[in-house]
């Protein structure tokens, strides 16, 4: 895969220097809209699930909520060791980790459910169309929570 604004190659196994919005950027090329970085409540977290679930064609995934068991998430951040939510492709399942509670991180997991894979390329692409999707409805005037 290259990077559609620089023709870098990436590596989509390589996730966390990505930028999924409707195609599959590095990170030099794109940054995500704030919002969809933007941590979230877990009931929102379910019905935006149900949202993309349905406009996807894809029967509902359950959300499981996690807890973060050990101290201040915050002050111990190491990306390559904190797991922020697990896809149960058998059980279609999501467990979302409290500082995964992100539509980032709900689209990451749902991609792996979607396309029954790992961090593969038919994966990224379809990480990154349903950022996409999500994104356009943010900026919709229709408010989720009623």
């Amino acid at each position: 895969m290259k990077c559609p604004g620089c023709a870098r190659v990436i590596d989509p196994v390589r996730h966390g220097e990505l930028i999924f919005d409707g195609l599959v950027w590095c990170e030099a090329c794109r940054r995500y809209d704030p919002e969809l970085l933007r941590p979230r409540d877990f009931e929102e977290l379910r019905q935006w699930n149900a949202r993309i679930c349905a406009a996807s064609g894809f029967d509902p995934v359950q959300l499981l909520p996690g807890q973060q068991e050990k101290g201040d998430f915050a002050s111990s951040w190491n990306c390559d060791l904190c797991l922020l939510a697990e896809a149960d492709h058998q059980r279609r399942s999501i467990l979302l980790l409290p500082p995964g509670w992100r539509l980032t991180t709900l689209c990451h997991e749902l991609a792996h459910i979607f396309t029954g894979q790992d961090h593969t390329g038919i994966w990224a692409r379809a990480f990154a169309l349903l950022v996409s999707w999500v994104k356009e409805q943010l900026h919709q005037t229709e408010p989720l929570l009623s």
